[in-house]
């Protein structure tokens, strides 16, 4: 009987021993590809891991059929956010088909333009050229994912219609909940600056986004490019993304000994080059996401939508632990305690909040 063959890839990782206490720490499995331990397994250590590994979707084969499908190209017009969502649907269907055993080619796309008309259509005071700058592309790139929740949008040749399950966000510093989702073969909508020497990216070099001689602030005024993260790395504790982008085949092209293109459209960038938190569409039959977009069909980005949008993660956390103390004070004020006992008896303290609460309240106010 020949040998089963199964999703796995020679990009695994491999365990890996901890040099301050010695522990063996093994990868964890997912769908794909299996991830080093980010920590040490070991709960009086815990130390970070420091080495080396990637894994790109990109780069594999299933049924002898690519994971990702084709480079798609945008051309010159203005249209990457609806391009990456487009992609992002498509590759999240073809890992369907191939978990089920079925040819991820008779999977249909979803159409760019009609998703970026439907946008536009939704906004018309939002103008096309205007797709980089901070205020228009965060709107763009929040409205668009909530319009696949919401409307959905028609497949190109089948008509059938496409409708996201979910839609949440990850911080774009939190990097082992997103590799592992990639891990998965959940593809994420991503964004980066692009500057003039884009087009010269060589495969296997990582790009780094141009920084403002005169500081920040004029390149923070801009959202940039919107690309799908299909894969990450790291390299002597220093992390890195692979990226498809939407300008075809060309771009970043790997070559054979005789010139020709073997692949192409996949590029890497710097984690600190991320503009934006990662935007997850759910796959097929997940629930409970974490981190879910509200619904909102006014233009301006809702307060608790811009902080899915736009906090990292250590921002997100102090701002939830201001709004768990906020709800624990007016708790306090509904059962009508006196000010002085909630300070001085730590016993009755311990009763109204909880000993995790204390905890909680004690790192939101340091």
């Amino acid at each position: 009987m020949a040998k089963r063959r199964g999703l796995r890839s020679c990009n695994d990782a491999k365990a890996w021993k901890c040099r301050a206490c010695g522990t063996i720490n093994r990868p964890t499995k997912h769908l794909f590809f299996k991830l080093p331990a980010f920590h040490c397994t070991n709960s009086d250590c815990g130390k970070k891991f420091c080495g080396s590994f990637k894994f790109c979707l990109g780069e594999i084969n299933a049924q002898e059929k690519k994971v990702v499908g084709e480079v798609h190209d945008q051309g010159e017009q203005p249209l990457c956010v609806a391009f990456a969502y487009s992609k992002a649907v498509e590759i999240m269907e073809r890992v369907f088909s191939i978990s089920e055993g079925k040819d991820p080619d008779l999977v249909q796309c979803i159409d760019p333009f009609e998703l970026h008309k439907k946008f536009e259509d939704k906004f018309p005071e939002v103008l096309s050229i205007n797709c980089l700058t901070r205020d228009y592309g965060l709107h763009r790139v929040l409205h668009t994912a909530l319009i696949l929740r919401s409307e959905g949008i028609t497949k190109e040749k089948s008509g059938n219609r496409y409708v996201a399950r979910d839609v949440s966000t990850i911080p774009r510093d939190d990097f082992e909940t997103i590799c592992q989702n990639l891990a998965e073969g959940i593809p994420m909508v991503a964004t980066y600056i692009p500057g003039k020497r884009r087009s010269l990216l060589r495969y296997c070099q990582i790009y780094k986004s141009p920084r403002s001689k005169s500081g920040e602030k004029q390149l923070h005024a801009q959202i940039g490019h919107a690309v799908v993260l299909i894969g990450a790395g790291m390299k002597r504790g220093r992390v890195f993304f692979y990226f498809l982008n939407s300008w075809g085949e060309k771009f970043c092209p790997r070559k054979n000994n005789q010139g020709e293109i073997v692949t192409g459209g996949i590029g890497k960038l710097r984690e600190d080059d991320l503009t934006k938190i990662v935007v997850r569409l759910s796959p097929p039959g997940e629930t409970g996401v974490t981190r879910r977009l509200d619904d909102q069909f006014e233009l301006e980005i809702s307060d608790p939508n811009y902080l899915l949008m736009m906090a990292t993660r250590n921002q997100y956390s102090e701002m939830m632990m201001m709004k768990l103390r906020q709800k624990n004070l007016q708790e306090f004020r509904k059962d009508g305690l006196d000010d002085h006992l909630f300070r001085d008896d730590e016993a009755l303290f311990d009763l109204c909040v909880g000993i995790q609460g204390h905890k909680e309240l004690e790192q939101a106010v340091s």
